[in-house]
């Protein structure tokens, strides 16, 4: 089983999972560009109990429209961490896939919203594309 480790922006808050991916994709629904700041959102689910802070201390984001959504972020450089999902993948932590920094980190699976992504994106494998969740 791989050993997986992310981290953010200045290195404090770091993170090691310990088991495979269970749901690995790219999104590019309007929700996911902007708490990405990207055009797409590279999102890796894994076990809860695979998951566990190595060290730093984290803030908490919870959401208000969807109340059982969170994401954690570094203290320090507001970067990094972690989120779950709530309804959506219970019993799971979400990952960005690029906190892992690992070019051999694997692929994503599928895309969802493609039709969303803004139009010069391509993908560069072959790749399922949905038009929604």
């Amino acid at each position: 089983m791989p050993v997986f480790h992310a981290k953010c922006i200045c290195g404090a808050l770091c993170l090691e999972v310990d088991g495979d991916p269970v749901h690995n994709h790219v999104c590019t629904c309007t929700r996911c560009q902007r708490a990405s700041g990207s055009a797409l959102a590279h999102n890796v689910w894994f076990r809860e109990e695979d998951v566990r802070i190595v060290s730093g201390d984290y803030s908490l984001w919870l959401g208000e429209t969807v109340p059982d959504v969170m994401k954690a972020f570094c203290r320090i450089c507001g970067g990094g961490g972690f989120s779950r999902s709530g309804a959506y993948f219970p019993g799971t932590v979400v990952i960005a896939a690029g906190t892992f920094a690992d070019p051999s980190f694997p692929a994503p699976d599928h895309v969802h919203w493609w039709d969303n992504r803004p139009q010069w994106i391509d993908l560069a494998h072959s790749i399922e594309r949905h038009a929604g969740n």
